[in-house]
């Protein structure tokens, strides 16, 4: 295993999959590292969904990229990055999920005040593992427009009074994925 500090620095959203499927056993060693996030008074508001079927996540897949694109319509002008998502997400056969073998949705309990947080934490979490392990990751925050829909969650399996929360996608890099420009922080030191 990896040093912490080299995972937390090299560690990379992976867009670009081969063919090779992350194991039962991995995901669920992932989703281990996720239950020991902090959560605040340690509800553990999570429940996790583990997708492997192709076809249902080419339907999400679709869904995702209905629902974003009037999110991005207005914005297209004002963003390059938006801009370029856009017309990923217009062209016929794209794919949002990039071919991973697995998404893993991290549903967080409505009742818990801190949930989004902790879900965010527990996904770090399993990114990290995953990089520690060679497994490549990325959180598909563009499937979450999609997921507002409480009748595909409903579909999908989700417990009453849950949210999506970090849809993650694991798979094993099929390239080489570079370091994006780091920006240094904006830090003010009140002594």
């Amino acid at each position: 295993m990896k040093d912490i500090i080299e995972i937390i620095k090299t560690r990379r959203c992976v867009r670009e999959y081969n063919e090779d499927v992350v194991s039962d056993e991995d995901v669920q060693f992932l989703i281990e590292c996720a239950r020991y996030a902090p959560t605040g008074f340690n509800m553990q508001p999570w429940s996790f969904l583990v997708i492997r079927n192709k076809d249902l996540l080419h339907k999400l897949s679709e869904s995702g990229k209905k629902s974003m694109i009037p999110i991005l319509e207005p914005m297209k002008n004002s963003s390059r990055k938006a801009s370029d998502f856009l017309v990923f997400l217009k062209t016929k056969g794209t794919n949002m999920l990039y071919g991973a073998s697995v998404l893993v949705i991290i549903l967080g309990n409505k009742n818990s005040p801190t949930v989004d947080f902790d879900c965010a934490m527990a996904a770090q979490n399993m990114m990290l593992a995953a990089h520690s392990k060679g497994i490549g990751s990325c959180w598909i925050g563009g499937l979450l427009p999609a997921f507002m829909d409480e009748k595909l969650l409903k579909e999908l399996g989700a417990p009453d009074g849950y949210k999506a929360v970090a849809p993650l996608i694991f798979g094993y890099p099929g390239g080489r994925t570079e370091m994006p420009e780091k920006n240094e922080p904006d830090v003010k030191w009140l002594r």
